[in-house]
C-alpha cells in the first residue's frame, strides 16, 4: 500500500475544505440535501484539480 506524503495530504485536505464550503453555500441558498452532497463532491474534485494545476504550473512536482 502506498503512503501519502505531507504535500499530498495537504492538497487533499485543502480540496476537502473547498468542497465543504461549496456544499455549505449551496445548502444555505438552495436548501436541498442531495444538491448539497452533489455540490460538495463536485467542489472537492474541482478544488483538487485547481490546486494540482496551479502547483504544476508553478513547477512543483505533484502526483
Amino acid at each position: 500500500m502506498a503512503t501519502l506524503d505531507r504535500r499530498e495530504i495537504l492538497i487533499i485536505f485543502a480540496s476537502f475544505l473547498i468542497g465543504s464550503a461549496a456544499g455549505w453555500w449551496s445548502r444555505m441558498h438552495w436548501g436541498g440535501g442531495l444538491i448539497a452532497v452533489a455540490v460538495t463532491l463536485a467542489g472537492t474534485v474541482a478544488g483538487y484539480l485547481i490546486i494540482v494545476t496551479v502547483l504544476r504550473a508553478a513547477g512543483h512536482p505533484v502526483g
